[in-house]
């Protein structure tokens, strides 16, 4: 029987303060440093508030995930009625700052970092995380190739995924390794504008 639908938002709304709580408590302490009950301490909640939802510590960890990239797939998603409309200059300028304004923030390094660390005990962490993260902007990528270039004239999906690498390797590696600070949102137009024109001369020289 379905509960009625002030009971459900109740228990989402709880179920979002779980989430906010697990995710601060997994940045701040990482994730072997964190556990269910001390979650619950800091957060002044009952542990049995976060066993309701999740089973353990690794299912809440793929729920924060899911959680903290749900708006990074949302704004990929708002982005298709441009693509297709838009030349193919403007439309990977415009999935460029949308990928980089998400990838090289403080935040999402930080999670990153736990996933990779978790992924070598945990792979399916891992696979989680690249199946509704990279993959997710591999898969726009590509489509927007479909939709521009000729089919059949090349291999969209290794096109995106070069595409990407270029995109991403050297400011993440920057970010990584603190060469870099978190770049403003004009510094990432700035970047994704270079980016894109390097990639598209190249591109139409060889085509």
């Amino acid at each position: 029987m379905l509960r009625p639908p002030a009971r459900r938002a109740a228990a989402n709304s709880k179920q979002q303060e779980v989430l906010d709580v697990a995710c601060e408590y997994f940045l701040s302490h990482g994730y072997d440093g964190a556990s269910i009950s001390a979650m619950a301490r800091a957060a002044g909640i009952s542990k049995e508030s976060i066993y309701r939802y999740f089973s353990g510590k690794k299912e809440l960890f793929e729920a924060v995930i899911d959680r903290e990239l749900s708006d990074y797939q949302e704004r990929l998603r708002d982005l298709d009625s441009m693509l297709k409309n838009a030349g193919l200059h403007e439309a990977l300028v415009a999935i460029s700052e949308t990928i980089l304004g998400v990838i090289t923030t403080d935040r999402t390094l930080a999670l990153r970092r736990l996933i990779f660390e978790e992924a070598t005990r945990s792979p399916d962490v891992g696979q989680h995380y690249y199946q509704i993260g990279p993959e997710t902007a591999y898969t726009k990528l590509e489509a927007l190739f479909n939709w521009h270039l000729t089919p059949g004239e090349f291999d969209t999906p290794f096109l995106a995924r070069h595409f990407g690498a270029i995109l991403s390797h050297r400011v993440m590696l920057e970010r990584e390794c603190r060469i870099r600070p978190e770049p403003t949102r004009g510094e990432i137009k700035t970047m994704a504008e270079a980016i894109v024109a390097d990639f598209l001369k190249v591109f139409t020289r060889h085509k």
